[in-house]
């Protein structure tokens, strides 16, 4: 029987490693095109972007590992399946459930593990690649502005641009909105902007355009001033990086739980991080639940092919999400505690895993 599990492990592990690279090359591309244009586009330094590449990697071991889990899982037994491996082994008297302890032990394993990954690696990379992208803001500016989408960055002001090439901008708007009084806009044919990273702040030039003025007279009311060239300097959201203040997705579990423990003192309802605690540790345990659903569904569908392992991974993973979300939405709105909320889809995967090995074993 010892042999037997060692060479069902061998089998998955082949499989799992080919499926983690592939899945984590296909993360890695859609995030690799956004770097590419804050290096050639936006001039980024490319140290930069090495910092911001290296920080991403771990980010993606959450979802990389129990997606690479399901699929080792479906193209191991799927081959020994449809080998004959698996009935001649049933024939020898060996149980599909002997077989799926070890299998489970793993799932087991790497989820506990990927607790330890959610809880300290992830947090730490998501907070060192938001002040990554402070400091790149500060000595490139050019970076926060994307063309036909309103910027934010630079408070109390609302930034709009149409086209840019390098530090010049086409069509500028710069909205502010003030309470209780009508929003100034300044409209600018061309802009040219000079970083100021000592006081963190922007000088724009801009030119032929207009600008809204107070009238001195009627605080409530603005007068139109056409200019030929104008100068306005902005600020950066945050002085300094010690202002960046974590949000729930940068804090550790511990860190989590006594922000909720000040929210209480305060009279508010921390529901969003517990919310966030419990994601977390589903996410993590939807390995275990991946390999018990995997093993039968992949005996039963005897399909060796790598496209059937495929596909059908990318099914369940699919499904797998959307209750997540579903869940997570649940928690948030108030309409379902946390907890049965979040780790739902983990049960019903398990349960339905559960019941296909029965039927597996005892056929």
């Amino acid at each position: 029987m010892l042999i037997l599990r060692r060479y069902v492990l061998k089998e998955l592990l082949a499989p799992c490693l080919m499926a983690f690279v592939v899945f984590t090359f296909v993360l890695l591309v859609g995030n690799l095109v956004k770097l590419a244009d804050l290096l050639v586009n936006k001039g980024v330094p490319l140290i930069d972007i090495l910092k911001l590449f290296s920080l991403l990697i771990p980010t993606l071991l959450s979802h990389t590992v129990p997606m690479a889990v399901l699929t080792g899982t479906l193209l191991a037994f799927g081959r020994l399946s449809s080998d004959q491996e698996i009935t001649a082994m049933q024939a020898s008297g060996v149980s599909v459930l002997s077989l799926a302890f070890p299998v489970g032990i793993v799932g087991l394993i790497l989820g506990v593990a990927l607790v330890l990954v959610n809880d300290r690696v992830v947090p730490g990379t998501h907070f060192a690649t938001r002040k990554v992208l402070e400091e790149i803001g500060v000595r490139n500016p050019g970076a926060y502005i994307e063309p036909g989408t309103f910027v934010k960055e630079f408070k109390p002001y609302i930034l709009f641009v149409y086209r840019m090439e390098g530090n010049q901008l086409y069509k500028v708007r710069i909205y502010e909105p003030m309470p209780g009084r009508p929003t100034r806009t300044i409209l600018a044919d061309r802009a040219e902007f000079v970083p100021l990273p000592e006081t963190r702040q922007v000088q724009f030039k801009l030119y032929r355009g207009t600008a809204d003025e107070p009238d001195l007279e009627d605080a409530a009311k603005l007068y139109k001033l056409e200019f030929a060239s104008y100068a306005m300097t902005l600020s950066l959201a945050g002085k300094n990086q010690r202002d960046i203040m974590k949000k729930p997705k940068d804090m550790t579990l511990s860190e989590i739980r006594a922000e909720m423990a000040s929210l209480k003192e305060q009279g508010i309802d921390p529901a969003p991080l517990e919310t966030e605690i419990h994601r977390r540790l589903a996410a993590s345990g939807s390995t275990l639940a991946f390999v018990l659903i995997g093993m039968p569904l992949a005996i039963r569908t005897r399909r060796a092919e790598r496209s059937v392992g495929f596909a059908l991974s990318l099914m369940l993973i699919l499904i797998y999400y959307l209750m997540l979300l579903g869940g997570q939405s649940l928690a948030l709105q108030g309409l379902l505690p946390a907890a049965p909320a979040l780790w739902l889809p983990n049960i019903l995967l398990t349960a339905i895993g559960i019941g296909l090995l029965a039927r597996v074993a005892y056929r």
